[in-house]
């Protein structure tokens, strides 16, 4: 049976969050947020439900919700940034997505992606 040894290894972290089909991933995730909900709220508990199979708790929430609304104010005061976010990887962006909320809703996913809950098993 192969298996993958546990790790927590900056290395790996490192991987997680910069690699550009990590990225890809997290922004597609992103978009598959953004386009099945339409309120925040219903959106990070979607998200969450997906990356992890459970709810959030009111603190994992809120966290969730400072960091979005902190990524969407970076991402609009520098739109540049949020384009190149999205032009990550081959498959191209969801245009009809506000890009800002899309850069930001992608920092999120990437953020939820790189739990240490959701990247082993035990």
């Amino acid at each position: 049976m192969a298996e993958r040894p546990i790790s927590n290894t900056p290395q790996q972290a490192l991987v997680l969050l910069n690699d550009p089909t990590y990225v890809e991933a997290a922004r597609l995730f992103a978009e598959r947020i953004l386009t099945s909900h339409t309120q925040n709220l219903t959106r990070l508990d979607l998200a969450f439900r997906l990356a992890l199979a459970r709810p959030p708790n009111n603190e994992e929430r809120l966290i969730l919700q400072k960091l979005l609304e902190k990524e969407r104010k970076i991402y609009s005061e520098n739109k540049n940034a949020a384009q190149a976010l999205l032009t990550t990887g081959e498959k191209p962006h969801n245009e009809t997505i506000d890009p800002v909320e899309l850069a930001a809703w992608t920092s999120v996913a990437r953020t939820l992606l790189n739990l240490h809950e959701t990247i082993t098993r035990n």
